[in-house]
């Protein structure tokens, strides 16, 4: 099983295989029997005799761009597809982090974790809208329409000839409609992946692993009211987002414009109350929640919010001052927009900092995060010494987490939700900053990035304004590029050493005689690269360090005091540099995207990794294909199993297939499976990175493993010190105990090579029973080369590997 292509895994040409069963997504190949019976032993993808072979695909699933050789329209669709995958990264990311929380402590420690994260999602929703309302009704339909450009297409005209207070009316609309493709992707997603009907049962609600309780693939219920509760938030978000806009109290029936303001304030706080309360539902809970149906309170949440949308939009088209035009020279601004992204983004900071300690985090953990929110919104009101106190908060939060105990055995020393946090937040605030600057500069037109953060009083306003908010954060992004060129140039230093160690531990490997010959490849240029890539972890940190780096401005300098203008002149200079290489950075990321072929996923690995665990802190995040495969991959074992008891079942699993093929074999309904089968891995990051960030899921206690220790960021030897961790004593309920041999020997083999950028052990880096070295060098064509991630199944080792497999099943 694996994300390639079937005729990949067979090791045979494409138009040798068939579809067994399955659709355009996923499912199981074979080779055609003429093909099969042509191949002779030594040949590429020879079957041996009383062997049924499959290949499992989902690569679809991870994709879902139009494939085949097609015309202009549909490449340009699928580069559209490409592009908004680029907007649900955050969100992804947000998943990830719901899943590296400490899963195993007791109920309450569980929910309360579980709250941050999913209000965390929540923010972003909010920045979301927030983004959308500023472009749409602040820059186009306010500011833009009033000085009367031309940069537009001409059917902005009628438009244009609107009174501001229609034209607002009017944009409302397209945040609406920027939810509801959010929404329906989401849901179409789930109606194609979500195909698990079982349920959480009293016996599994608190097993552990927790692969193993039942229900762990079915999110519907769940990802259905976290759906709605987001739309309502979002659509409540915009009502108060445009509210300061509505004619004032002592206007005729302008008190009925703050009523609807302060009842969507208190929709998304509603909103926000009932998505905590969702922390109670979900396999990660310890505790049987039997509901599967929407809950009445959430209904009214979504029913009070649109209600309001409703009102005052209608209220905004006819209502009082719906044909009022702005004195001259005014520019009509929503002011509320200057001040909500900020909020927003310092809010989400906090609980992105918090994240750093969550998998330790003690009662009185809750206590100084509400202390610290509570002193930022103070120093927001009283505008005294405000930057002083925001930077004091945020250097003690991360003092903070620092201080507390390190983790060898898990990823960034337990950190990991603090670092995906960080990551989401600055990934959205990049996308949004390519978005706002990229229209403001746009409606512009010949004036500079300087002119859309100008100080300058409304009405002397004669440009496009945007949220000081997105170029703060440019001044950010530059002050993190000057400290990734010192991280780039130490890193540089560091290579010199790690060459001289790889070419020595390549010598040290070539001991056998049949590794000498003179036109063997060097295999030292691929092993250089491994060693670089295995450093992928702390290179990850490094990034979220950036994030932070860039997303400090954004709390501090909105705050400063007002100066002169000769004093604020290289701050002024500083911006426009920064809110220029924001919105290109960010172009440059979605068009390297958009731009890769239509049969390429986003980011390769990264992406995998995204789709790998259920949408259970972010509804709108890239759709979990594991939803759809464990319950696949079950059904076709347990029918395979079904048809003679004397099948057998040999799980033969490339990179991520390894980690699909460990929650199979962990779900409750794969006893079956568990007794008459075995697994095969290779180029596998089961305990290098999947063990270490998700350490409930798939770390010791549910491989029985050894713990794996992290890459050293500049040591030659990327994994020094890899092994002082023993492996426990395997449980009958983990990987290792549930294929245990009758003699000791686990009927589990795992490949990996030095050469492999993503291959490691799966057991231990001793010598053990499990892992076994395969060749470096690939001697299967016609000319000998360096293997990398692919290629295992060509390796004499892969045959004796299976044959020793096949022997311990009795087959």
């Amino acid at each position: 099983m694996s994300n390639t292509p079937p005729h990949a895994m067979l090791d045979v040409q494409a138009d040798q295989v068939h579809r067994v069963i399955g659709d355009e997504l996923a499912g199981f190949w074979t080779v055609d029997g003429a093909a099969a019976a042509a191949l002779t032993p030594g040949q590429r993808g020879h079957i041996p005799p009383g062997v049924r072979r499959e290949a499992y695909s989902w690569g679809a699933l991870a994709r879902t761009t139009p494939s085949g050789t097609p015309p202009i329209g549909q490449t340009v669709l699928a580069a559209v597809i490409r592009a908004a995958w680029c907007l649900v990264l955050p969100y992804g990311l947000t998943n990830l982090a719901y899943w590296a929380r400490n899963l195993c402590t007791i109920e309450p420690q569980v929910r309360r974790t579980a709250t941050l994260v999913r209000l965390f999602g929540l923010g972003l929703t909010l920045l979301f809208v927030s983004t959308v309302v500023s472009v749409s009704s602040d820059l186009i339909a306010l500011q833009y329409l009033n000085f009367g450009n031309g940069t537009l297409p001409a059917q902005f005209q009628a438009v244009a000839a609107l009174s501001p207070q229609r034209r607002l009316a009017v944009s409302l609309l397209v945040p609406v409609a920027a939810l509801a493709v959010l929404w329906f992707v989401a849901s179409r997603s789930r109606t194609r992946y979500d195909v698990d009907n079982s349920k959480q049962t009293e016996e599994s609600a608190g097993v552990t692993p927790i692969l193993r309780r039942h229900g762990f693939w079915n999110n519907s219920g769940h990802a259905a009211e976290t759906t709605a509760i987001h739309l309502a938030a979002g659509v409540a978000g915009t009502v108060a987002m445009t509210a300061l806009f509505a004619p004032p109290h002592d206007k005729p029936f302008g008190w009925i414009f703050s009523m609807i303001a302060i009842v969507a304030v208190l929709a998304m706080v509603a909103g926000a109350v009932r998505l905590v309360l969702t922390s109670e539902r979900g396999a990660d809970v310890p505790a049987l929640r039997t509901e599967q149906t929407m809950p009445v309170a959430t209904w009214a949440v979504v029913a009070v919010s649109a209600a309001t949308f409703v009102s005052q939009s209608l209220l905004l088209a006819f209502g009082p001052g719906a044909t009022d035009r702005p004195a001259e020279g005014v520019v009509p601004r929503l002011d509320g927009l200057i001040a909500v992204p900020g909020v927003l983004v310092l809010m989400l900071l906090a609980l992105a900092l918090a994240g750093l300690s969550i998998r330790r985090m003690s009662p009185w953990w809750a206590v100084v995060l509400a202390t610290a929110l509570g002193a930022a919104a103070v120093a927001y009101l009283c505008g005294q010494r405000v930057p002083a106190v925001i930077a004091g908060v945020s250097v003690y939060l991360v003092l903070l987490a620092l201080a507390l105990p390190r983790s060898d055995f898990q990823a960034w020393s337990g950190r990991a939700v603090g670092v995906f946090l960080l990551l989401a937040l600055g990934g959205a605030m990049l996308l949004s900053n390519l978005v706002v600057v990229g229209v403001g500069n746009w409606l512009n037109r010949s004036k500079g990035a300087a002119e859309l953060v100008s100080d300058e009083p409304v009405y002397c306003q004669t440009a496009i304004r945007i949220p000081a908010i997105f170029a703060w954060f440019g001044v950010g992004l530059v002050a993190s590029a000057a400290a990734l060129v010192v991280v780039v140039v130490v890193a540089g230093c560091c290579a010199i050493r790690w060459t001289a160690f790889v070419r020595a531990r390549s010598r040290d490997a070539s001991t056998s005689e049949e590794s000498i010959v003179l036109a063997e490849p060097d295999t030292v240029p691929a092993e250089r690269l491994a060693n670089a890539a295995h450093r992928a972890e702390p290179a990850i940190g490094v990034l979220a360090t950036l994030a932070f780096l860039a997303l400090l401005p954004c709390v501090i300098l909105p705050l400063r005091p007002r100066q002169d203008p000769e004093a604020t002149t290289h701050l002024h200079v500083v911006t426009a540099l920064g809110t220029l290489s924001a919105a290109a950075l960010a172009a440059a990321l979605v068009g390297a995207l958009v731009l890769r072929p239509h049969s390429a996923r986003p980011l390769g690995m990264v992406w995998d990794l995204l789709c790998m665990v259920p949408r259970a802190a972010h509804p709108f995040g890239p759709p979990s294909y594991s939803e759809r495969a464990v319950p696949e991959l079950v059904a076709r074992c347990d029918a395979w199993l079904g048809e003679d008891s004397r099948n057998r079942v040999v799980l033969s699993a490339h990179s991520l297939g390894s980690v699909l093929a460990v929650a199979v074999l962990l779900d409750p309904r794969s006893e079956e499976l568990a007794a008459r089968g075995a697994l095969l891995t290779y180029g596998s990051q089961l305990r290098a990175y999947f063990g270490r960030i998700f350490p409930e899921l798939f770390g010791p206690d549910a491989i029985a493993n050894a713990p794996a220790s992290g890459a050293r960021p500049f040591a030659p030897d990327e994994f020094l010190r890899d092994d002082c961790g023993p492996a426990p004593r395997p449980r009958p309920g983990t990987v290792t105990g549930l294929l245990g041999g009758a003699d000791g020997r686990p009927r589990w083999i795992n490949l990996w090579r030095e050469t492999d950028h993503l291959g490691f052990p799966a057991y231990s880096r001793l010598t053990n029973r499990i892992d076994v070295r395969a060749d470096e060098v690939d001697r299967s064509g016609y000319l000998p080369t360096v293997a990398g991630h692919s290629g295992y199944v060509r390796t004499p080792q892969y045959r004796t590997a299976l044959e020793e497999l096949r022997r311990l099943l009795g087959a």
